[in-house]
């Protein structure tokens, strides 16, 4: 590849991983899909200077943290609405565990599923403290554990509205760490979703080729009624 149009591909590449308005543009071209994850994650090992932030984590020239706002001003309020949501996976698969109705290798999957969302929390915390955000508490979650079936229905429920809830903030974010925190993250609920449709006798793919985004009104509305 001549030198020229090497280093014209470079610069396009970097204005995408340092402009979070040209990686929107972009994302939305590619429909929200599982591509469209993908990239974003390529795109956040890309550029060699970090994004100027304000103490908040933003960039006041994007419209991170729309939808999230309620949790903190831009990337510190998607970080703390992603550690809430982290926060109620991690106290359902507990509980799940806990309720003896999961046995075999149903509970030895629900137990390292478990300790990864551990991990997700722990990379979440770390974040937000690294901005100097104050760590949320722990939603006070409620879930009907009264069957097997109703407990894998339950997981696979929550594991595909993790996955969407991530990938509905890609092209919202402006830090290149957290993308590729929450891109990593969501490829991993992804996984999750399917393994446990999978049990379930369900389609691990509900969405067909391209995985759905949700907002955060979204997400939040669905995980309402197993929170007190």
């Amino acid at each position: 590849m001549p030198p020229a149009e090497q280093e014209q591909q470079t610069s396009a590449v970097e204005e995408l991983a340092r402009d979070p308005a040209s990686r929107r543009r972009f994302l939305t071209g590619l429909g929200g899909t599982a591509a469209a994850g993908s990239f974003a994650l390529f795109l956040a090992a890309c550029g060699k200077k970090k994004e100027k932030l304000t103490p908040g984590g933003s960039n006041p020239k994007t419209g991170a943290g729309v939808g999230t706002d309620r949790y903190g001003p831009g990337d510190l309020g998607i970080a703390i609405y992603a550690l809430t949501l982290e926060y109620f996976e991690s106290d359902f698969y507990a509980k799940a565990i806990a309720s003896g109705q999961m046995t075999g290798k149903l509970l030895e999957t629900a137990k390292r599923f478990a300790g990864q969302e551990a991990q997700h929390v722990q990379a979440l915390e770390a974040f937000i403290t690294q901005l100097g955000g104050k760590l949320p508490q722990r939603p006070q979650t409620k879930f009907a554990l009264d069957t097997p079936a109703a407990v894998l229905q339950m997981a696979v429920t929550f594991e595909n509205i993790g996955a969407a809830a991530y990938l509905g903030q890609a092209d919202r974010i402006s830090s290149k760490e957290l993308l590729g925190a929450a891109l990593s993250i969501h490829s991993v609920e992804a996984r999750h979703a399917a393994a446990l449709s999978v049990a379930a006798r369900q389609n691990p793919t509900p969405d067909g080729a391209f995985a759905q985004p949700q907002t955060a009104f979204n997400v939040i509305s669905a995980l309402q009624p197993n929170i007190v």
